[in-house]
């Protein structure tokens, strides 16, 4: 029996042999020789492929009575192979010198490169990660014309804006819509921390693991944004996520060390020098100001306490340093065995370390003709260069389809991510760990008893407290699933149903103790606990159809319906008085004053109706019209729906016979775009009148009732959206087999209709209102090139450029207005007037020093002033008096600076040799001021310690021809005004990154490939401004309020090593 049974499984298994053929081969390049790694072999009319390897390799199983296979690559030209009779192949495919057919992704659905006539850039996910971010905002930066990407400020995990073709309104958010295979990605906001003053926030697109990305799209003009409607007129970034491809299972796994150090030290007073710089302020007191004291605050002399008799008691002996003394500090001695110890410090070097960074990423991917399925998995852990802050993240992907018919389709793409940010106190006008490390006296050393400390916290905490103690902890959890059934009838129709769902929640929890300023005495410990949630569904039915007639005309129709809903609630406690330290904000019970609440929820909804009409004739004339109406819950009946149209018009001149026998272009496109989008940035329920409790007089005597919230101001009945209507007008550019391509853009765009907030006559009985008022015009030029001026065997050299220009101006308003507070003491530092762009700077002109007596004399201020008052001047700030009236007022503030750059540039070269290749970014701003609002508390007038530039260019009687900065004083009754002296150029070059790779193809069996990288960012940066980095926004995504810093978390400078795997 046994030997019947192993003949039986003989026959079956030389059956099975006999019913198939085994094919071996090789894809190459057709020009170079070269072979195509990854190039796919797919038997026609079957599921059976596979993937060539590294050497281009290939083997297949042919089942029986298939003839013919299907030999691909991107960016070549496919071919379809008789195999009959052969077991042994070579094909040598021919590049596709237009790669005009590559499918781009626009809003709902796909479209061919070469059909495409609106203003589109796209990001290959390979390309974002080079530079290796861990994010993907990061990884776009200066690779994309006309997108303006910065950080708030340099904290792992935080707060990042991005503007795309300028800022369209001051008083909604400026940031783009971002669509995830699809389906709108939202996060909700981030919960405040109500134990501090600061306007930290995290960045939502850290939930999404970079390495998931396939390619990035960038809609920027109307007509491929227009069919976003209200969602799209601030641009909209379509980020596709990676899918598996036909062709054997492949493992890919990925993983990065490294460190990072602060790339830029602020350089402050040294002791000594710090020391003869007090000493100096009383000195000028004395001689300015008429001071009676007669002693140095860093004398080098011994004092002691008395008896009540008048005697010094010698037991009781402490040293204050002469300046010499804190060179290096240490113990000193009197006679009577008195000691005491100078401590010296650089509070930069107490706060700030050096961190270390890993990455890992595995992704299990493949499929064949009936689909595909791609697994991921990421962890992610980044320590701040200031010490207990940081960044990590946990997250898990599968995306994967099936045709379940030939006319069925069922996909789905589910991922979660988990994240936790430890925020360093920073981006906080008067308190916080930077301001602290900065002002915080030298000659204190970082282990002085809290006594001092205490002494001192009037200024600044000891800076070794807020990294010990101090807690600001966000824990957030973000779900989003985008899923799909397409079913494909009649030929020439497809149906397509979307279904997204999201829900993120975020916890933040943060304590400040008795040694720092916020929990300081009598506070007695500050805490905060806040709780967001945010949950989105989105359903899209979309219809469409696609045909060719007559071989000429290509029709592609879509028409759709979508719906979108959100909900969310947001919870604060804010509590304040503990009995100690210990618990912080995990025991809110234990305050003694108990907790103040708050919390909101609410709910808004956007029903859409759109479509779009795509025309190709002869694959050179082409047009594209689209519409969409909108209906959104945030607006009153009368204004609740709008809608929005859109047209292009395209012509593919270098396919008519006359550009062909020219030889010159591979490629020569002209496009013409209009289109209109709107804005509904406004709260949900800002339509409805918000009650709260209030007395009213009646018969006589008070009684309870409800009125309108005083600060929301009325309603205004007949409020609307915003609308952008914008032209946009391109040529592309390709030379010598589109090995140098060049895109040229040209947009204007006027945004009407601003929703904001206008003060009304105090007659109304309110302040304000929310109205429609007011537009803005943006204008610029956008330029990218491409270029391959090396493609040999062994050498391979690319670059691309781009080059940005924008202009915006603010037109149709009552009169001036401002921005909202910076902080105290920054008051309307942004003006917003007809003709001035957003971000115009508003303030005063200084005009030197009062170098003498006979200058003060000569003001007509100081003219008839006392002798004190005028030697007091001495040495002090001139204003220039603009309008000639003899006093510097309100009326002499004139504009003195602009946050918008004349242009930005991003320079990417890849370089190649065999295995081994180098790429570096090169990016920049160039004509953006920066409001500098950390030098508000540069007064060269208390003893907070200085830049040493600063001190280098104080005014002193022998250096007034070169100086920059009052003298010094130690009184505390100057006053600055908001000057142009806070207004500085934040032009830059950074060489952002640069990374070398080195492949090893198939060093042993069963791993398909090894790549060794070495990878460094912020190498260098080459710029005028002061701080710490040009590369700045304080307060995120506020559009009026862009190019501000205020003690912003300093950029980093991260060198890394990395190891691939494939399997």
């Amino acid at each position: 029996m046994r030997k019947i049974t192993l003949l039986f499984l003989a026959l079956i298994t030389s059956m099975t042999l006999m019913a198939q053929t085994t094919l071996k081969g090789k894809v190459l390049d057709a020009t170079l020789g070269e072979p195509l790694i990854g190039a796919t072999i797919m038997v026609k009319g079957t599921s059976a492929g596979c993937v060539a390897d590294f050497d281009g390799n290939f083997t297949l199983n042919v089942p029986k009575g298939k003839t013919h296979v299907v030999v691909s690559s991107v960016g070549y030209q496919s071919q379809t192979i008789n195999v009959s009779g052969r077991n042994n192949i070579t094909v040598k495919l021919k590049e596709d010198s237009k790669m005009m057919d590559e499918v781009v992704v626009v809003g709902y659905g796909q479209m061919k490169k070469s059909d495409l006539s609106g203003a589109l850039s796209q990001l290959k996910g390979e390309d974002m990660m080079k530079g290796g971010s861990i994010d993907i905002a990061h990884g776009m930066q200066g690779k994309i014309a006309g997108v303006n990407i910065q950080q708030s400020d340099g904290a792992p995990g935080g707060g990042m804006s991005i503007v795309v073709r300028g800022t369209n309104s001051f008083s909604t958010s400026s940031q783009p819509l971002f669509i995830v295979d699809g389906v709108p990605f939202e996060s909700g906001s981030t919960p405040s921390n109500g134990a501090t003053t600061n306007e930290q926030q995290s960045n939502p697109l850290s939930f999404i693991n970079p390495h998931d990305i396939e390619s990035i799209e960038v809609l920027k003009d109307a007509s491929a944004t227009a069919i976003y409607g209200s969602r799209g007129a601030n641009g909209v970034v379509l980020i596709q996520t990676k899918k598996g491809k036909a062709g054997k299972p492949k493992v890919e796994f990925n993983a990065t060390w490294g460190w990072q150090n602060i790339s830029k030290k602020i350089d402050m007073l040294d002791p000594v020098t710090y020391a003869t710089y007090i000493n100096e302020q009383n000195l000028n007191d004395r001689y300015y100001n008429g001071s009676k004291s007669n002693t140095l605050p860093y004398p080098g002399t011994w004092g002691y306490q008395y008896y009540t008799d008048g005697q010094p008691n010698y037991n009781t002996g402490k040293y204050t340093g002469a300046p010499e003394d804190y060179r290096n500090g240490g113990w000193f001695y009197d006679e009577y065995g008195n000691a005491t110890q100078l401590g010296t410090a650089d509070w930069q070097d107490e706060i700030f370390q050096n961190a270390f960074q890993q990455d890992y990423n595995i992704n299990v991917s493949g499929g064949d003709d009936r689909g595909y399925y791609s697994f991921s998995g990421n962890y992610a852990d980044q320590e701040g260069i200031i010490k207990n802050s940081g960044y990590k993240r946990y997250s898990l992907r599968a995306n994967i389809s099936r045709k379940v018919t030939d006319w069925l389709e069922v996909g789905t793409n589910q991922s979660f991510t988990s994240s936790t940010t430890d925020f360093a106190n920073t981006l906080s006008f008067n308190t916080g760990v930077v301001r602290s490390a900065l002002l915080f006296p030298p000659t204190y050393g970082p282990n002085m008893d809290t006594t001092t400390a205490d002494e001192l916290n009037w200024l600044a905490a000891n800076p070794g407290a807020y990294v010990r103690s101090a807690i600001d902890q966000l824990n957030g959890s973000n779900y989003f699933s985008s899923s799909f059934v397409q079913i494909k009838f009649l030929k020439n129709f497809t149906f397509r149903q979307n279904l997204g769902l999201g829900y993120n929640v975020q916890d933040r929890k943060s304590y400040y103790g008795r040694e720092t300023q916020e929990g300081k005495t009598p506070i007695n410990g500050k805490a905060s606990v806040g709780h967001n949630t945010w949950k989105s569904l989105t359903a899209e039915s979309i219809l469409t159809y696609d045909n060719t007639f007559a071989k000429i005309h290509h029709v592609n129709v879509m028409g759709a319906f979508t719906l979108e809903s959100s909900n969310w609630t947001n919870d604060q406690q804010v509590a304040t008085n503990f009995p100690d330290d210990l618990t912080g904000a995990n025991d809110m019970g234990r305050a003694l004053d108990k907790a103040t609440l708050s919390g909101d929820k609410g709910q808004q909804r956007l029903a859409s109706f759109l479509g779009r009409v795509n025309y190709t004739l002869a694959d050179k004339y082409i047009l594209t019209a689209s519409f969409r109406s909108d209906g959104s819950s945030k607006f009153t009946d009368e204004n609740k729906w709008a809608t929005f149209l859109s047209g292009a018009l395209a012509w593919r001149a270098s396919e008519e016979q006359f550009i062909k026998d020219l030889n010159i272009f591979s490629n020569l496109k002209f496009r013409v775009s209009y289109g209109e989008t709107g804005n509904q940035g406004i709260g949900s329920y800002r339509i409805n009148s918000q009650l709260d409790t209030a007395n009213f007089p009646f018969g006589g005597s008070l009684s309870s009732g409800a009125a309108d919230v005083a600060w929301r101001g009325p309603v205004d009945p007949n409020i609307k959206w915003e609308t952008t209507k914008q032209w946009n007008a391109g040529i592309d550019f390709g030379w010598f087999k589109n090995r140098l391509t060049l895109t040229v853009d040209f947009y204007w765009k006027k945004t009407r209709d601003l929703l904001q907030e206008v003060i009304i006559a105090p007659s109304n009985g309110f302040s304000n209102m929310l109205t429609n008022t007011g537009n803005v015009t943006n204008k610029g030029l956008e330029i990218t090139i491409g270029a391959t001026p090396i493609d040999s065997k062994d050498w391979k050299w690319n670059l691309n450029g781009n080059i940005a220009f924008n202009k915006n101006s603010i037109g149709g308003l009552e009169g001036d207005q401002f921005a909202r507070t910076l902080w105290y003491g920054a008051d309307n530092i942004f003006i917003q007037r007809n003709g001035c762009p957003i971000g115009a700077i508003y303030g005063y002109v200084e005009d030197g020093f009062y170098n003498n007596i006979q200058e003060v004399r000569a003001d007509p201020q100081y003219t008839t002033a006392k002798d004190a008052v005028v030697l007091s001047k001495v040495g002090e700030i001139k204003y220039r008096d603009l309008n000639g009236d003899g006093a510097i007022t309100e009326a002499d503030r004139t504009i003195i600076g602009d946050t918008n750059p004349d242009f930005t540039f991003g320079l990417t070269n890849n370089i190649s040799w065999k295995n081994l290749s180098l790429s570096f970014l090169l990016q920049g701003s160039v004509g953006n001021d920066i409001f500098n609002g950390n030098l508000m508390d540069i007064s060269v007038a208390n003893i907070g310690n200085i830049p040493t530039d600063v001190y280098n260019s104080r005014w002193t009687a022998d250096n007034y021809e070169n100086a920059a900065w009052p003298k010094a004083t130690a009184g505390y009754n100057r006053t600055f005004l908001l000057s142009d002296r806070y207004v500085e150029d934040g032009s830059y070059l950074k060489l952002k990154n640069i990374t070398l790779n080195y492949r090893l193809p198939r060093p042993i069996p069963g791993i398909e490939q090894v790549l060794l990288s070495f990878t460094a960012t912020n190498v260098f940066t080459i710029s005028n401004y002061s701080w710490y980095d040009p590369e700045v926004n304080a307060f995120g995504s506020d559009s009026s309020r862009r190019g501000v810093d205020i003690y912003s978390y300093p950029s980093s400078r991260t060198f890394t090593f990395g190891l691939g795997l494939t399997f």
